[in-house]
């Protein structure tokens, strides 16, 4: 049976419904259940259905998954973090460059902490694994599909990083690739 985190779904509840300016009476009304029962579960004292959640993940205008998945609030977080980095390594970009940068540095910072999650696994689970294609046949090492997935998202990320670069003026450009590869 799988435990859930009442609290934490309830805070994130709480946290969408305010952020689209719904009080917990409209949450509760939209999903045909008592506002009392509603507050319950956002403040963490009750764990509701699936189907409840449902319903209440519906009218916030949010996927189930994330109500019952702190990973996500963990990933966010952490992409947050890394674009306020890029950010201050490529505050020199020019002005009329703003739009095109934002969009970059949000691209790289998804692909930074993907990157860094897909490493992790790798270290742990290692490169390679045993494949078969059948019972009768012998098995062999094959690259494991996250190794691809990594090569492939760092090939882009090194991309971007080099856009971003190529924006800066050229004094600040060799510094910021030291700052960018660990260097100063």
């Amino acid at each position: 049976m799988i435990s859930l985190d009442t609290n934490k779904i309830g805070s994130r509840m709480k946290k969408k419904r305010i952020e689209l300016g719904l009080t917990q009476v409209d949450v509760s009304t939209k999903c045909n259940i008592s506002s009392r029962y509603y507050g319950t579960i956002e403040n963490g004292k009750n764990s509701p259905s699936l189907e409840k959640l449902e319903l209440i993940a519906k009218v916030l205008d949010v996927s189930l998954h994330f109500l019952l998945n702190d990973r996500m609030d963990d990933m966010e977080s952490r992409v947050q973090n890394e674009k306020e980095r890029l950010e201050k390594l490529f505050d020199k970009v020019p002005s009329d460059k703003l739009n095109l940068v934002e969009g970059l540095i949000i691209q790289a910072a998804r692909l930074r902490i993907l990157l860094d999650d897909n490493w992790k696994d790798i270290i742990e689970n290692g490169e390679y694994e045993k494949f078969k294609q059948s019972e009768n046949q012998m098995a062999y090492d094959r690259k494991r599909p996250i190794v691809e997935n990594y090569d492939n998202r760092d090939k882009t990320y090194q991309s971007i990083i080099k856009q971003l670069t190529e924006l800066l003026p050229h004094g600040v450009k060799q510094d910021k690739r030291n700052k960018l590869l660990g260097r100063g």
